[in-house]
């Protein structure tokens, strides 16, 4: 008798723990086709500004124009607090090829730094964190910034 009392109360505690849920799932389901229906025929460049903003948008497409589809670019992390800027930057300037070096500020010497990099990549970019811009620097003017401030 205590077995079967026991039975019956897991059933409705089940029965309880699916009507809930179902009904949150359907209430989120719906709320998903609202917001797909609303955003229906969204372009890339606005469903990123609209994620990311106008200011980090408009410089990836800036920069998407500039380097070519087939080309190469030197990425560097310039924050050292944060690992995710040169991920985002590299998945949003695809397919281009990116030649990473890492931080900024442990890029070493010049000479040192001019060895890592490759020539078949003119472009520099210094991708920074979430929602920061990235900036685009010609590779020549890049090393004569270091070695400036290397000189200084």
């Amino acid at each position: 008798m205590r077995s079967r009392f026991f039975a019956t109360l897991a059933l409705g505690l089940f029965a309880v723990y699916l009507a809930v849920s179902l009904s949150r799932s359907a209430i989120e389901t719906a709320k998903d086709g609202i917001l797909s229906y609303a955003l229906w025929g969204e372009t890339p460049f606005q469903e990123r500004a609209r994620c990311y903003g106008p200011a980090y948008t408009n410089e990836i497409e800036a920069i998407r124009r500039t380097i070519p589809r087939d080309g190469a670019y030197i990425l560097i992390n310039g924050d050292p607090g944060e690992d995710g800027g040169p991920l985002w930057v590299k998945f949003d300037l695809a397919p281009r090829r990116a030649v990473y070096l890492g931080y900024l500020k442990d890029l070493g010497s010049v000479e040192r730094m001019k060895k890592r990099m490759p020539r078949a990549a003119r472009w520099v970019v210094i991708a920074y964190g979430p929602y920061r811009r990235p900036v685009l620097i010609e590779r020549y003017k890049f090393v004569q910034a270091r070695k400036e401030r290397e000189g200084a």
